[in-house]
């Protein structure tokens, strides 16, 4: 059976399920999947860059901001800033301005010094895939199916009280989770350590 769009995957749910009707529980299981897919799968096709202004110590994280990578300011030369984590934050924090040298994540991007001018930067990131819908698909589906199929069986069996299944459609996410992000730590190792250092999760 094909799962390459948000009607397909509805429909092998209902198959693996042995049931038709659920329409609109099906809808419910699937968004409830995305929550924890949101949470934990790290894949390659996450991956994105985006242009950042750096013009206050605390600024707003871009768009389906999942976890950091990489930031840079685009400085000649280049300044890459250092990752910490926000309680390491409180030890480097300064109350003078300058060119920030360390940042953190939160609910936002925090700096360790207010910038003392407007700097460009270059955050590279995991960001969360689209929601599906039945005119939008994404990568994740595309290429990781099993993910997205054993993660919206496991949230029907509490619901279906089929406790008996939940373990095994648990261990089948898990590993398929696993499976995939490991993928992806092996690609990026070979790409080298610059964008294989996690640097901050959104909330």
């Amino acid at each position: 059976m094909a799962l390459s769009n948000y009607t397909e995957l509805q429909a092998a749910v209902a198959t693996w399920l042995e049931r038709d009707d659920l329409t609109a529980s099906i809808v419910d299981f699937i968004a409830l999947a995305e929550t924890e897919i949101r949470n934990k799968v790290r894949v390659h096709e996450m991956i994105t860059r985006s242009d950042i202004t750096v013009n206050a110590r605390q600024i707003s994280k871009p768009t389906r901001f999942a976890d950091g990578i990489t930031l840079k300011l685009k400085t000649n030369p280049i300044t890459v800033l250092e990752s910490l984590s926000p309680y390491e934050m409180d030890r480097y924090r300064r109350e003078t301005s300058g060119k920030p040298k360390y940042f953190t994540v939160h609910t936002e991007i925090e700096f360790d010094r207010a910038p003392d001018s407007s700097y460009t930067g270059e955050i590279i990131y995991y960001q969360y895939p689209d929601a599906l819908s039945s005119t939008a698909t994404n990568d994740v589906l595309s290429n990781y199916p099993a993910i997205y199929l054993y993660g919206t069986l496991k949230q029907s069996a509490p619901v279906l009280m089929h406790d008996e299944r939940i373990t095994v459609w648990e261990a089948l996410f898990n590993q398929a989770v696993t499976d995939a992000n490991l993928a992806t730590q092996r690609q990026m190792k070979r790409m080298g350590p610059q964008v294989a250092k996690v640097v901050g999760r959104g909330p």
